[in-house]
């Protein structure tokens, strides 16, 4: 079972601020879902699905940024 993750260690991992990923980065239709979801302030995501995500997100900027300058 992977570790789950709040807000604050999501921030920490991906490098922004806890306040991006309560106001954005969650609100997101392709962020995964929480794995526990009490209430806006006791929400935890799963560590893989996290870094899952944010690979994702890195292999498309960097096809875009290929596409861009050719």
């Amino acid at each position: 079972m992977s570790a789950l993750l709040d807000t604050a260690q999501i921030a920490e991992l991906i490098g922004c601020t806890r306040a991006h990923v309560t106001d954005r980065l969650s609100k997101r239709e392709d962020f995964p879902r929480p794995r526990i979801n009490v209430s806006r302030k006791l929400r935890k995501w799963s560590e893989v699905e996290v870094l899952a995500w944010a690979a994702g997100g890195q292999s498309k900027r960097r096809a875009i940024s290929a596409a861009v300058s050719r």
